[in-house]
């Protein structure tokens, strides 16, 4: 069968989900298909993208609101070129200013645009402009799916979930990184992230606070592209500082998740948390929020039955939190919620019980093995021979 030309768009390849999820489904489908990757700023990329067909468009983003206008024209000139210059098959874009662009500089070939995130459907009549545009819309979870299928009146909606090479994270998890701090013989917290408020890390700080006040031997690791300072801050005023380490951007992050003995999220909401399923492809054991969307669709084998708990529920492959409710920054030492007294509580409970986590960890990794590279390149194929 003859190739087609594979088009995937993307903002930036910095950090972050959806630019990891890019990279990785150029070089699965790199046999199927001839692959261009444009990115509209592509520099400082964390990513490998050796051997790959990139287009840097020289556009990154403009914060006013004719510079905005301005740079959607300009990705959407610049991308209709590449398409026709390549003559391609099928367009993919990854998130709502690559879906814009996308949509933007039209055809040849079929569009597709993905929703990343619960923060995507927000905007109902940009999201109901991208269904009637798009001929695909793709999707990371099946909550997302069905969310947008039902805002957009549309069945044209499909799910993959981000793909995952199991035994090359192994590897790279143990390879050597020198800023890893001597912590043999603590009982260790990690979080993947980059500064974002959505991601509520003065929530999981406070509960860290409360949990080292009871298991002094705990540490918490907080990785990820950002500043920091004013949860630096806040560790110090907590007086946990000692016991908090923020190592900044990793391009190699594992080695981290594998020092871990629990990976703690705590996000308003999400996509397909990548950091989540890797950690737990690595045998770590997970106590997230039961957030729009992602986690339950990872932690339980039914997620339908536990999306609208108001507990805490032991779901067959981790734990989830409810909710939380209010994503207001609380930077005060001094206010600590009752949403944090559960998490304190929560694993303070996981990590006294080492039969439990040992359970959730052998769990955590058998689950993992469910989203696949294999099954991401499968389930790609599928939705291409769909007419």
């Amino acid at each position: 069968m003859k190739k087609k030309n594979l088009l995937l768009i993307v903002p930036k390849i910095d950090q972050g989900g959806l630019e990891r999820v890019c990279v990785r489904t150029a070089r699965i489908l790199e046999p199927y298909f001839h692959i261009t990757v444009a990115i509209f700023d592509a520099t400082d990329p964390a990513y490998d993208l050796t051997g790959l067909h990139v287009c840097d468009l020289h556009a990154p983003v403009m914060h006013s609101k004719a510079g905005k206008v301005f740079r959607v024209l300009q990705r959407a000139l610049r991308l209709k070129k590449i398409k026709r210059a390549e003559k391609i098959d099928i367009s993919y874009s990854f998130g709502p200013t690559a879906n814009r662009a996308n949509l933007a500089s039209g055809g040849p070939g079929e569009i597709w645009c993905g929703l990343r995130s619960w923060i995507d459907l927000e905007k109902k009549k940009e999201l109901q402009l991208v269904a009637r545009k798009s001929d695909r819309l793709v999707c990371c979870s099946k909550m997302l799916a069905k969310l947008a299928g039902q805002a957009c009146g549309t069945d044209r909606v499909e799910v993959l979930y981000n793909p995952y090479r199991i035994e090359e994270l192994e590897e790279a998890s143990l390879l050597p990184d020198d800023a890893l701090p001597d912590w043999a013989g603590c009982e260790v917290l990690v979080t993947l992230g980059r500064e974002d408020d959505v991601k509520c890390f003065w929530h999981l700080l406070k509960a860290f606070y409360l949990l080292h006040q009871k298991r002094p031997q705990t540490r918490f690791a907080i990785v990820g592209y950002g500043d920091f300072s004013a949860y630096k801050k806040l560790a110090a005023d907590l007086g946990i500082s000692d016991a908090v380490c923020f190592p900044g951007r990793k391009k190699n992050p594992f080695p981290w998740l594998k020092m871990a003995d629990l990976y703690v999220a705590a996000s308003v909401y999400e996509g397909f948390p990548n950091a989540m399923v890797e950690a737990m492809a690595l045998g770590c054991p997970v106590i997230s929020t039961n957030c729009m969307t992602g986690p339950a669709e990872i932690l339980a084998e039914d997620f339908t039955k536990v999306l609208d708990a108001k507990e805490t529920v032991e779901a067959e492959y981790g734990i989830l939190l409810p909710p939380i409710e209010e994503e207001q920054v609380n930077l005060d030492p001094l206010v600590i919620t009752a949403e944090e007294r559960r998490m304190a509580k929560v694993a303070e409970g996981l990590l006294a019980d080492r039969e439990k986590l040992a359970h959730f960890g052998a769990a955590a990794k058998e689950r993992a093995q469910v989203f696949t590279e294999e099954a991401y390149r499968e389930k790609f194929l599928q939705i291409v021979r769909k007419k």
